[in-house]
């Protein structure tokens, strides 16, 4: 066999049925000769996206596969590379590279250097007997730990170079997990009970692991509430009495509230990164962190006890030690109490905005309409950047684990389509949504024609307020003089040229009415856009 067809074995034996691929490289072809699905985008940082929601709804135990060309292709991809390396997401990007003569050249790019600050692991497939050997590594590498991207540039000529078809041998790699330090697990417990008003802060660690019903089970044996970053979100229940919701860039009301508070924060599966997919911690308060990276480790706070393990494995250690602690009883708080105080003064006090009948259309009524309509349990939805992820993230009430795809500790806009493309092929049954801005759109719009040509149904609801958001803090003088940040264009257009659905929304009483309709027409296999006519809104909650 060649190069080309032992890759593609090996994806074979890893259980790949489809790639996301733009717009050439040899080992496409040679994947669909064993029967895995090319499914090609508009450019290089959708396809990425899509592999990123296809390894995040599949918690990585099916990873999301991304081809692109030798030389622009694999110039153009960095940035969602970047983004999956900053989200800690596990794909497996393949570029295509000059045949091994060229190396070296400064007209050849080299994807492994160009990718080592940005990817778990880089390397160059150097001969086509070494095709099984270094997947495995790689796919080790991705799997164990913290997750990340993995490159694995395919020289041209080691595509068609032959071996003996008796010298290929693959195995998957198996996945390792380890838990904490047992004398560090029971400081932490001690210390925690010992607060007065202790919370839980919840990243995406807990999502990989798949330990959602531990961190229930922990939260309510020490009665403690529970906050998520952007990426955590849905990694608790957000209809649970102890759910403080998420905060990043903007902030739920139950954290804004409660937060400040806070004698002590417990942080499970997150890096503590101070990044806008997660909102900062105030000052003043004993912080104890659980990681499966050591390196996240009192990265951005002291710490009374720091913790390496998984977070399934970290919270069963943590729930046994607690339990020992309290001898049979559970820890006495009236948490519940205060979180449904807060849930109900905010629902008073975000009324006028989300029942709001302006014209244009507050885009929170917009969000409270969506939160209204969608069932939780059957939908995946994510954000874009800025305001649609700092108005949905708070105020949309997640459902199960991966209903809800937040991202943000590097914010490129337009990535959402992406990802809502990438979801529906990971979980076909599932309603599929994405909300991002009409500066998004510009970003990634084109790529409606992926869904349509694919069938990829989905709907995309695009808030268009006719400018960026936000960005005439950063500029104040060039948008006094020059109106830098408005914007102009009728996206629903758009996107019927590309073959989607599309319709327009500019009064509030279509709100509902047009997305059911929307819906039903997802329901049917269609790809879907809704441009909803808004006017700019900046309330948010920070600290």
């Amino acid at each position: 066999m060649n190069g080309g067809q032992a890759v593609a074995e090996v994806l074979r034996a890893e259980g790949v049925e489809a790639i996301f691929c733009f717009p050439s490289n040899p080992l496409i072809d040679a994947a669909a000769a064993v029967g895995i699905r090319p499914i090609v985008g508009r450019e290089e940082r959708t396809v990425i996206n899509m592999a990123d929601a296809f390894s995040r709804v599949n918690n990585g135990e099916r990873i999301g596969v991304c081809l692109v060309q030798a030389g622009p292709g694999a110039e153009h991809a960095f940035g969602g590379i970047a983004q999956a390396y900053a989200d800690s997401v596990p794909l497996l990007f393949l570029p295509g590279g000059v045949a091994r003569g060229r190396l070296g050249l400064r007209t050849s790019f080299d994807a492994v250097e160009a990718y080592r600050p940005v990817s778990k692991w880089a390397a160059r497939l150097t001969t086509a007997e070494s095709v099984p050997d270094q997947f495995r590594r790689a796919l080790s590498k991705m799997r164990s730990g913290r997750p990340g991207p993995v490159v694995l540039e395919m020289p041209a000529d080691v595509v068609t170079e032959e071996f003996p078809d008796e010298r290929f041998g693959y195995e998957p790699p198996v996945r390792t997990r380890s838990g904490a330090d047992p004398e560090a697990v029971s400081k932490a417990v001690r210390l925690l009970l010992a607060a007065e008003r202790p919370i839980i802060h919840a990243g995406h660690g807990v999502l990989w692991a798949r330990a959602t019903e531990e961190l229930v089970a922990f939260a309510e044996l020490v009665g403690a509430p529970v906050m998520t970053t952007y990426n955590g979100k849905s990694a608790f229940p957000e209809d649970h009495p102890l759910s403080l919701g998420a905060g990043g860039a903007s902030l739920s009301p139950g954290i804004y509230a409660l937060l400040p508070g806070a004698d002590l924060i417990f942080s499970i599966g997150a890096s503590l990164a101070r990044t806008l997919g997660s909102c900062p911690i105030p000052a003043g308060k004993t912080m104890i962190q659980a990681t499966n990276d050591p390196d996240d480790l009192s990265m951005e706070y002291p710490l009374a006890v720091a913790l390496a393990g998984d977070a399934k494995l970290v919270l069963e250690q943590l729930c046994e030690a607690a339990r020992v602690e309290l001898a049979g009883t559970r820890r006495a708080t009236r948490a519940a109490e205060e979180i449904a105080e807060v849930r109900r003064r905010a629902a008073l006090e975000w009324a006028p905005k989300l029942t709001s009948e302006e014209r244009p259309i507050n885009p929170l009524r917009v969000v409270a309409d969506l939160g209204a309509i969608l069932d939780p349990d059957e939908t995946i939805i994510t954000h874009d950047s800025g305001y649609p992820r700092d108005h949905l993230a708070p105020f949309y009430v997640s459902g199960p684990p991966r209903s809800y795809l937040g991202w943000g500790n590097t914010t490129p806009l337009g990535s959402s389509l992406g990802l809502a493309l990438g979801a529906k092929v990971a979980a076909p049954d599932k309603t599929v949504v994405n909300l991002m801005g009409d500066a998004a759109f510009g970003q990634s719009g084109l790529d409606l024609e992926t869904g349509v040509r694919n069938k990829i149904a989905i709907l995309c609801i695009v808030m268009n307020n006719s400018e960026m958001g936000n960005y005439e803090k950063m500029q104040p003088v060039a948008q006094e003089r020059y109106g830098i940040k408005r914007l102009s264009g009728s996206y629903a257009e758009v996107a019927s040229a590309l073959g989607a659905s599309a319709s327009r929304v500019e009064l509030p009483e279509e709100i509902a009415p047009s997305l059911q309709k929307a819906l039903g027409e997802v329901r049917e296999g269609k790809t879907v856009m809704l441009e909803i006519i808004t006017r700019p809104e900046p309330a948010v909650l920070r600290l």
